[in-house]
């Protein structure tokens, strides 16, 4: 559901802006105060903030990143008389998605409508890219896996390849992979021979000690 927040200490107009989507398939909250609405906008129940510029004039600047910091994707249209230019210049740096001025006629209600809107089709499509990018991700790796595997098996098949009438042309990479898998037996190799070696020259001894006994 497209949850719709009208945040007016006006009681007449925060009404009016409500009965404009009535109609709509918003689930649509009224408030003269922004702070009752926090914990619906942190849990995104709210998506799209319609603000009058008037319910907090003062902070406004510190109250719009405090919003987006409650939802990231949050879209706030501010509706209000014309700001100081330094102030609305700052409150749109702010992120705010819209801002409109007030006016009474029918054309306000049909700005006020298409933002609406446009507002919610923006929120939904960025949080169809965000839920979209774990699977991308994986995609990503395993596509590189892959890659990475299928490199492995071209740089080791000619290692692999006996043909005497061809003569030896492999890279420094395949020498380095048949090296390296050397080590590695010879690791294995040397305790084995370690242990047989001290078996043969204890034997050697035994058999020394017992002909001398013998003699």
């Amino acid at each position: 559901m497209r949850g719709l927040l009208i945040a007016n200490k006006d009681t007449q107009a925060r009404n009016r802006l409500a009965e404009l989507f009535s109609a709509d398939h918003y689930q649509v909250a009224t408030t003269d105060s922004v702070a009752n609405a926090l914990e619906a906008i942190i849990n995104k129940e709210i998506q799209v903030v319609v603000l009058d510029g008037q319910i907090d004039q003062h902070n406004m600047v510190r109250l719009v990143p405090l919003l987006k910091k409650c939802n990231r994707h949050l879209s706030i249209i501010l509706i209000s008389d014309e700001l100081p230019l330094e102030l609305m210049r700052r409150i749109r740096q702010e992120g705010i998605f819209y801002h409109a001025l007030k006016t009474s006629g029918v054309e306000d209600s049909e700005e006020i409508l298409t933002v609406v809107q446009r507002a919610f089709a923006k929120y939904e499509e960025v949080t169809a890219i965000g839920a979209s990018r774990p699977k991308e991700k994986i995609m990503f790796n395993a596509k590189s896996l892959i890659s990475t595997v299928a490199v492995m098996f071209l740089l080791a098949s000619p290692a692999f390849a006996v043909d005497t009438a061809v003569t030896y042309s492999s890279g420094l990479l395949v020498l380095l992979f048949v090296g390296f898998c050397a080590l590695i037996i010879v690791a294995q190799l040397v305790p084995a021979v370690l242990v047989l070696f001290g078996m043969t020259k204890a034997a050697a001894q035994s058999s020394r000690k017992t002909a001398a006994a013998k003699n």
